[in-house]
């Protein structure tokens, strides 16, 4: 017993001398980042009956699409000549932007509420609203039949008179000459009524597109 009494003495000393660990702090919370707000982007309709969306903002640049009256699209940056948008599936280019007016604006009821008086003298005088333009003869479709396939883009000119005076072929994924000129003679065929603008018809280009 005598012998067991320093060993017990010198382990009880040696418990009560070892230092309790520290517990170990709590992570921190990781900081909630706040999402960036979306950008202020406005929504835009077309007002022409036809309108071409460019690649790029010039009128010989390459045609994304061609959009009717009433599409909607978002606008990215504009100015009183071309306005950059993103179309419904995504893909951007630029149109004119005389063209395109908030959803529900006209390019008529604009002019009515403008409150111009010598607009109105204008018109009361006989003077027709402004307009877009219009067919009054659709292009005669050739019913020809061809093994080729792909898409025909041609854009024409047309004058004051509702005549196409001339015209070039943007592309041709057929790469048959042959059927861009049976397009070229399908859209010469066709007659339009003008574009008004301030009692004066306008010339413009049409882009017409065949595919086979």
């Amino acid at each position: 017993m005598r012998r067991l009494l320093p060993i017990l003495i010198l382990l009880t000393a040696f418990s009560c001398a070892a230092p309790t660990p520290a517990p170990e702090p709590a992570p921190e919370p990781s900081p909630v980042t706040a999402p960036a707000p979306a950008a202020n982007l406005t929504t835009v309709e077309v007002t022409a009956s036809a309108l071409n969306v460019r690649r790029e903002r010039s009128t010989t640049a390459d045609v994304v699409q061609q959009l009717r009256r009433g599409a909607r699209l978002t606008v990215i940056e504009a100015d009183e000549a071309w306005t950059h948008v993103r179309l419904p599936n995504g893909e951007e280019g630029w149109v004119a932007s005389r063209f395109v007016a908030a959803p529900g604006a006209s390019t008529s009821s604009s002019s009515r509420s403008s409150g111009s008086t010598s607009s109105t003298r204008r018109r009361s005088g006989g003077c027709p609203p402004d307009s877009d333009f219009a067919f009054r003869e659709t292009p005669t479709i050739s019913l020809s039949e061809t093994p080729k396939k792909g898409t025909i883009v041609v854009d024409a000119t047309v004058n004051t008179q509702g005549v196409v005076t001339s015209t070039k072929v943007v592309s041709n994924t057929t790469g048959d000459e042959s059927l861009a000129f049976l397009v070229v003679r399908e859209i010469r065929s066709a007659k339009f009524s003008p574009p008004i603008r301030n009692c004066v018809p306008r010339t413009f280009i049409y882009t017409y597109r065949r595919t086979f």
